[in-house]
Protein backbone atom coordinates (compact mmCIF):
# COMPACT_ATOMS: atom_id res chain seq x y z
CA UNK A 1 0.00 0.00 0.00
CA UNK A 2 1.09 3.54 -0.62
CA UNK A 3 0.89 5.84 2.38
CA UNK A 4 -2.09 7.64 0.85
CA UNK A 5 -3.98 4.44 0.15
CA UNK A 6 -3.29 3.17 3.66
CA UNK A 7 -4.56 6.41 5.18
CA UNK A 8 -7.68 6.28 3.02
CA UNK A 9 -8.44 2.72 4.09
CA UNK A 10 -7.83 3.55 7.75
CA UNK A 11 -10.13 6.57 7.61
CA UNK A 12 -12.90 4.46 6.08
CA UNK A 13 -12.51 1.77 8.73
CA UNK A 14 -12.41 4.29 11.58
CA UNK A 15 -15.76 5.64 10.45
CA UNK A 16 -17.27 2.19 10.97
CA UNK A 17 -15.87 1.14 14.36
CA UNK A 18 -15.93 2.54 17.89
CA UNK A 19 -12.98 4.03 19.72
CA UNK A 20 -12.10 1.00 21.91
CA UNK A 21 -12.01 -1.23 18.81
CA UNK A 22 -9.89 1.33 16.96
CA UNK A 23 -7.45 1.44 19.87
CA UNK A 24 -7.20 -2.38 19.78
CA UNK A 25 -6.71 -2.82 16.05
CA UNK A 26 -5.05 0.27 14.58
CA UNK A 27 -1.50 -0.54 15.78
CA UNK A 28 -1.81 -3.96 14.11
CA UNK A 29 -3.18 -2.49 10.89
CA UNK A 30 -0.53 0.23 10.75
CA UNK A 31 2.24 -2.36 11.20
CA UNK A 32 0.62 -4.52 8.52
CA UNK A 33 0.52 -1.58 6.11
CA UNK A 34 4.21 -0.89 6.74
CA UNK A 35 4.95 -4.56 6.00
CA UNK A 36 2.78 -4.49 2.82
CA UNK A 37 0.52 -7.23 4.16
CA UNK A 38 -3.03 -7.70 2.78
CA UNK A 39 -4.63 -4.98 4.90
CA UNK A 40 -8.08 -5.43 3.38
CA UNK A 41 -8.25 -8.98 4.74
CA UNK A 42 -7.37 -7.68 8.19
CA UNK A 43 -9.97 -4.94 8.00
CA UNK A 44 -12.56 -7.52 6.99
CA UNK A 45 -11.63 -9.47 10.12
CA UNK A 46 -12.19 -6.35 12.21
CA UNK A 47 -15.61 -5.72 10.69
CA UNK A 48 -16.56 -9.37 11.09
CA UNK A 49 -15.78 -9.13 14.80
CA UNK A 50 -17.72 -5.89 15.15
CA UNK A 51 -20.74 -7.41 13.39
CA UNK A 52 -20.65 -10.34 15.82
CA UNK A 53 -20.33 -7.96 18.80
CA UNK A 54 -16.98 -9.45 19.81
CA UNK A 55 -15.22 -7.42 22.55
CA UNK A 56 -12.55 -5.03 21.19
CA UNK A 57 -9.60 -6.76 22.85
CA UNK A 58 -10.60 -10.11 21.37
CA UNK A 59 -10.94 -8.49 17.95
CA UNK A 60 -7.46 -7.03 18.38
CA UNK A 61 -6.00 -10.43 19.24
CA UNK A 62 -7.74 -12.13 16.32
CA UNK A 63 -6.51 -9.49 13.88
CA UNK A 64 -2.97 -9.72 15.26
CA UNK A 65 -3.03 -13.52 14.88
CA UNK A 66 -4.22 -13.21 11.29
CA UNK A 67 -1.51 -10.64 10.53
CA UNK A 68 1.13 -13.00 11.94
CA UNK A 69 -0.31 -15.85 9.89
CA UNK A 70 -0.23 -13.82 6.67
CA UNK A 71 3.32 -12.71 7.45
CA UNK A 72 4.46 -16.31 8.00
CA UNK A 73 2.76 -17.57 4.85
CA UNK A 74 4.27 -14.83 2.70
CA UNK A 75 7.71 -15.34 4.21
CA UNK A 76 7.60 -19.10 3.62
CA UNK A 77 6.41 -18.73 0.03
CA UNK A 78 9.07 -16.13 -0.69
CA UNK A 79 11.71 -18.41 0.80
CA UNK A 80 10.60 -21.28 -1.42
CA UNK A 81 10.08 -19.11 -4.54
CA UNK A 82 12.37 -16.10 -4.17
CA UNK A 83 11.88 -14.76 -7.71
CA UNK A 84 8.07 -14.95 -7.60
CA UNK A 85 5.73 -12.07 -6.84
CA UNK A 86 2.58 -12.87 -4.87
CA UNK A 87 -0.63 -10.88 -4.90
CA UNK A 88 -2.49 -10.07 -1.69
CA UNK A 89 -5.31 -12.35 -2.82
CA UNK A 90 -2.88 -15.24 -3.31
CA UNK A 91 -1.39 -14.76 0.17
CA UNK A 92 -4.85 -14.66 1.74
CA UNK A 93 -5.91 -17.78 -0.18
CA UNK A 94 -2.73 -19.61 0.86
CA UNK A 95 -3.28 -18.75 4.51
CA UNK A 96 -6.86 -20.02 4.30
CA UNK A 97 -5.71 -23.25 2.64
CA UNK A 98 -3.16 -23.80 5.41
CA UNK A 99 -5.96 -23.48 7.97
CA UNK A 100 -7.89 -26.09 5.97
CA UNK A 101 -5.04 -28.58 6.28
CA UNK A 102 -2.78 -28.00 3.27
CA UNK A 103 0.97 -27.77 3.81
CA UNK A 104 2.61 -24.65 2.42
CA UNK A 105 5.09 -26.74 0.46
CA UNK A 106 2.16 -28.31 -1.40
CA UNK A 107 0.68 -24.88 -2.06
CA UNK A 108 4.02 -23.55 -3.33
CA UNK A 109 4.18 -26.36 -5.88
CA UNK A 110 1.30 -24.75 -7.79
CA UNK A 111 3.54 -21.80 -8.68
CA UNK A 112 6.14 -24.13 -10.18
CA UNK A 113 3.73 -25.35 -12.88
CA UNK A 114 1.65 -22.29 -13.71
CA UNK A 115 1.58 -20.91 -17.23
CA UNK A 116 2.17 -17.27 -18.18
CA UNK A 117 1.96 -15.88 -14.64
CA UNK A 118 -1.57 -17.24 -14.21
CA UNK A 119 -3.08 -15.82 -10.99
CA UNK A 120 -3.39 -18.60 -8.44
CA UNK A 121 -5.92 -17.29 -5.95
CA UNK A 122 -8.64 -19.58 -7.39
CA UNK A 123 -6.56 -22.79 -7.65
CA UNK A 124 -5.18 -22.33 -4.12
CA UNK A 125 -8.68 -21.66 -2.79
CA UNK A 126 -10.07 -24.74 -4.54
CA UNK A 127 -7.21 -26.86 -3.20
CA UNK A 128 -8.07 -25.85 0.35
CA UNK A 129 -11.78 -26.39 -0.19
CA UNK A 130 -11.24 -29.90 -1.54
CA UNK A 131 -9.10 -30.85 1.46
CA UNK A 132 -11.70 -29.36 3.80
CA UNK A 133 -14.31 -31.55 2.12
CA UNK A 134 -12.35 -34.73 2.81
CA UNK A 135 -10.18 -35.21 -0.28
CA UNK A 136 -6.69 -36.38 0.78
CA UNK A 137 -4.09 -33.63 0.35
CA UNK A 138 -2.05 -35.67 -2.11
CA UNK A 139 -5.11 -36.34 -4.29
CA UNK A 140 -6.33 -32.74 -4.18
CA UNK A 141 -2.84 -31.47 -4.94
CA UNK A 142 -2.47 -33.82 -7.91
CA UNK A 143 -5.75 -32.60 -9.37
CA UNK A 144 -5.04 -28.90 -8.85
CA UNK A 145 -1.49 -29.20 -10.21
CA UNK A 146 -3.06 -30.74 -13.32
CA UNK A 147 -5.65 -27.94 -13.50
CA UNK A 148 -2.93 -25.27 -13.30
CA UNK A 149 -0.55 -27.07 -15.65
CA UNK A 150 -3.35 -27.54 -18.18
CA UNK A 151 -4.32 -23.85 -17.99
CA UNK A 152 -7.93 -24.68 -17.17
CA UNK A 153 -9.89 -21.38 -17.20
CA UNK A 154 -10.23 -19.95 -13.70
CA UNK A 155 -14.01 -19.65 -13.94
CA UNK A 156 -14.13 -23.39 -14.65
CA UNK A 157 -11.71 -24.30 -11.86
CA UNK A 158 -13.77 -22.23 -9.43
CA UNK A 159 -16.76 -24.52 -10.03
CA UNK A 160 -14.99 -27.69 -8.85
CA UNK A 161 -16.08 -27.50 -5.16
CA UNK A 162 -19.71 -26.84 -6.09
CA UNK A 163 -19.78 -29.67 -8.60
CA UNK A 164 -18.12 -31.88 -5.98
CA UNK A 165 -20.87 -31.04 -3.49
CA UNK A 166 -23.49 -31.87 -6.10
CA UNK A 167 -21.90 -35.25 -6.86
CA UNK A 168 -21.45 -36.27 -3.24
CA UNK A 169 -24.29 -38.43 -2.02
CA UNK A 170 -25.17 -41.72 -0.41
CA UNK A 171 -22.57 -44.34 -1.19
CA UNK A 172 -20.34 -41.94 -3.12
CA UNK A 173 -16.83 -41.48 -1.75
CA UNK A 174 -15.21 -38.03 -1.82
CA UNK A 175 -12.68 -39.23 -4.39
CA UNK A 176 -15.45 -40.55 -6.66
CA UNK A 177 -17.36 -37.28 -6.23
CA UNK A 178 -14.26 -35.38 -7.31
CA UNK A 179 -13.95 -37.58 -10.39
CA UNK A 180 -17.57 -36.83 -11.28
CA UNK A 181 -17.03 -33.11 -10.70
CA UNK A 182 -14.06 -33.07 -13.08
CA UNK A 183 -16.04 -35.03 -15.67
CA UNK A 184 -19.01 -32.64 -15.60
CA UNK A 185 -16.63 -29.71 -16.10
CA UNK A 186 -14.86 -31.55 -18.93
CA UNK A 187 -11.54 -31.48 -17.08
CA UNK A 188 -9.57 -34.62 -17.99
CA UNK A 189 -8.19 -36.77 -15.20
CA UNK A 190 -4.53 -36.10 -14.44
CA UNK A 191 -2.19 -38.59 -16.13
CA UNK A 192 -1.92 -41.76 -14.08
CA UNK A 193 -5.03 -41.02 -12.01
CA UNK A 194 -7.57 -43.83 -12.07
CA UNK A 195 -11.07 -42.76 -13.21
CA UNK A 196 -12.50 -43.69 -9.85
CA UNK A 197 -9.65 -42.04 -7.95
Amino acid sequence: LTAGAAEGQSADLLSRIDEPTADAVMPVLEAAARDSLPVEALESKVLEGVAKRVPPQRIGRAVAELADELRRVRSTLRGRLPTTSFTDAEIVAAARAVRQGVDLEVIADLWTVRIDRMPLEVPVTVLGELVRRGIPVEEASEVMMHVVRSDVPLHVAAQIPGRFDGALGAGVTPVDALTQALRTLEIPNPPGRRPGG
